[in-house]
């Protein structure tokens, strides 16, 4: 294979696994309408039709047509090699199944040729062993459709060791170092998740921070659509003071490396939960950035960079398939999930530690988790339309990129001119059976008054949200994992 073929893959692997450094990682599971996509805003006649509650003042107001961005396409890949060494591949995972017992959890049902890379995440260099991983993540690829489901693992949730003990997941890698188990670290986490959740790992990856810092960087920074207020300070080295501000409101953010990296990592007034989502959006970021120009050269340069903080037991060969998969991936394809409350609930050991305990939930969670993205149709993405008229700049695009991530197909949206005091919601759906209405007066917090049936069979979308002044854009991601529909239990 050539050298820079197999270059291109393993940085698809490292952008991958940039995630590990964060504890969540997701892509837009529907990409947002392009700007040539978009549908026009009603006619000043249309808009008053509807009937919104507290009517603006003034007249509604078409919103600006923008025009389409062009996205350049890639340039062929270089075929002459070039002349460098490869990593070499650490010992490839394996469980022996002497090792499991009657009571570990049964191997979870996969397509074959399914993929499964455990990607870590510490803050200790890649050539480090005894360090904690604070971020796990088991990437389920599917090279034949292709598609890609991601699980986030809370680095509290206790789990089983071999020996019989239990602790906090982000001990087991230390743990196997410590005790010299075969397959170190790696093969030791790998031993423990397949006994506690029945997931097959096939390979590791282990990037340290300042990979992530340089590939972000190396990228010329990246925008990021801020959902709640933040405010932190962070060590940083190249300050005259030796620390830095972090503060971000509400909308779009242009991050550098280092604020990448505290944004996804803040743990001020948060939790593991909210962490996991900021993380997601620095990738998601981080991945359409790269997509904007020449990606395939923004991987040689970012293999350049990164080379030295990845460790991985993938060998050129195991990348093969991958190669495919970043050609052909697209975002419909790729799935995000992370385990939160109430499939996990919160304990206190009689040492005093808190951590996190599985419920009864949480098999049939990873079994969801993991399996291939649904198709991209109407049935399982209701098609939406959102215009901002809060008066704050951006909400339509934090509020469009929220609806992605719920499931939802953002058709259009936009921004009015006009204000309105409440958020509100137009029902264009003729018929309330399988209505999403629910969802969306829950994810908006929007009353029941504040719904208007506006029943139109030609309508594109199935509902229209028009934001207001009371929109608050910061989610509760404690129980995100509760929403998520779970397999029916067999017989």
């Amino acid at each position: 294979m050539e050298r820079s073929i197999i270059r291109v893959a393993e940085t698809f692997l490292i952008l991958l696994a940039l995630s590990a450094i964060t504890l969540g990682i997701s892509w837009s599971q529907n990409p947002l309408p392009s700007q040539a996509e978009l549908t026009p805003l009603p006619t000043p006649e249309q808009t008053s039709a509807l009937a919104l509650v507290a009517a603006p003042e003034t007249s509604p107001a078409q919103a600006e047509t923008p025009q389409p961005a062009l996205i350049p396409s890639p340039s062929p890949l270089p075929l002459t090699p070039t002349p460098a060494a490869l990593p070499s591949p650490a010992p490839a995972l394996m469980v022996e199944e002497s090792a499991l017992s009657p009571n570990d959890a049964p191997l979870l049902p996969q397509e074959p040729g399914t993929m499964n890379i455990l990607l870590l995440g510490t803050d200790a260099a890649a050539d480090q062993r005894l360090a904690r991983t604070d971020t796990i993540i088991v990437a389920s690829i599917y090279p034949n459709r292709p598609a890609i489901s991601l699980l986030s693992f809370p680095r509290d949730l206790q789990v089983r060791f071999p020996n019989g003990r239990a602790d906090r997941i982000n001990t087991v890698f230390e743990m196997g170092h410590i005790e010299g188990y075969p397959g170190g670290g790696a093969g030791y986490l790998a031993l423990v998740l397949r006994k506690n959740f029945g997931i097959r790992i096939d390979h590791y990856v282990r990037v340290d921070f300042s990979g992530f810092i340089k590939a972000i960087d190396t990228l010329g920074g990246v925008e990021v659509l801020v959902e709640c207020e933040l405010h932190d300070t962070f060590p940083d080295k190249d300050s005259p003071t030796g620390k830095s501000d972090l503060d971000l409101y509400p909308g779009k953010a242009l991050l550098n490396g280092k604020q990448a990296l505290w944004y996804a990592r803040s743990r001020w007034s948060t939790t593991d939960f909210d962490r996991a989502r900021r993380q997601q959006k620095v990738i998601r970021a981080a991945l359409r950035k790269v997509r904007e120009g020449n990606w395939l050269q923004n991987a040689l340069s970012l293999y350049a960079d990164l080379r030295d903080s990845i460790e991985t037991s993938l060998s050129p060969t195991d990348l093969i398939p991958l190669i495919e998969v970043a050609r052909r991936l697209d975002d419909t394809e790729v799935k995000s999930r992370v385990i939160t409350w109430p499939i996990v609930r919160s304990y206190q050991r009689p040492d005093g530690a808190s951590v996190l305990l599985p419920t009864e939930k949480l098999l049939p969670f990873i079994t969801e988790a993991l399996a291939p993205p649904a198709s991209n149709q109407a049935q399982t993405r209701p098609p939406v339309e959102v215009y901002n008229a809060s008066g704050r700049p951006d909400m339509e695009l934090v509020a469009a990129e929220r609806l992605v991530w719920e499931g939802f197909s953002v058709v259009a949206f936009g921004t009015l001119e006009d204000r309105f005091t409440r958020t509100q919601i137009i029902n264009y759906s003729p018929t309330s059976k399988g209505s999403p209405i629910p969802r969306l007066r829950t994810i908006f917090k929007v009353s029941e008054r504040d719904v208007i049936g506006q029943p139109d069979p030609s309508s594109l979308a199935v509902a229209r949200i028009v934001l207001g002044a009371n929109y608050d854009s910061c989610p509760n991601t404690a129980l995100a994992a509760g929403d998520v529909p779970l397999p029916e239990a067999g017989p």
